[in-house]
């Protein structure tokens, strides 16, 4: 196989991509679209969780921070 550094700035030569691609193949694994749809899918609820998650806590500690600034200041928001 042919010998390249990995960097930001090199590209991949045309035997090295040869090379890869026919490792990748050799490997014989198989691919699953409906395992590859489910696991995105997941990846995406997870981060939706996570972001609903966070904007929740953020207008819990907005609001703490308003009535703290009403107590103090006599005003309402």
């Amino acid at each position: 196989m042919s010998n390249l550094s990995y960097n930001q700035y090199s590209g991949l030569s045309d035997s090295l991509e040869r090379d890869l691609m026919r490792d990748e193949l050799n490997k014989g694994d198989t691919f699953s679209i409906t395992t590859l749809g489910k696991t995105i899918f997941a990846g995406l609820l997870r981060g939706a969780r996570f972001f609903s998650s966070y904007m929740v806590d953020l207008t819990r500690a907005l609001d703490e921070a308003r009535a703290q600034d009403a107590r103090f200041s006599r005003s309402q928001w």
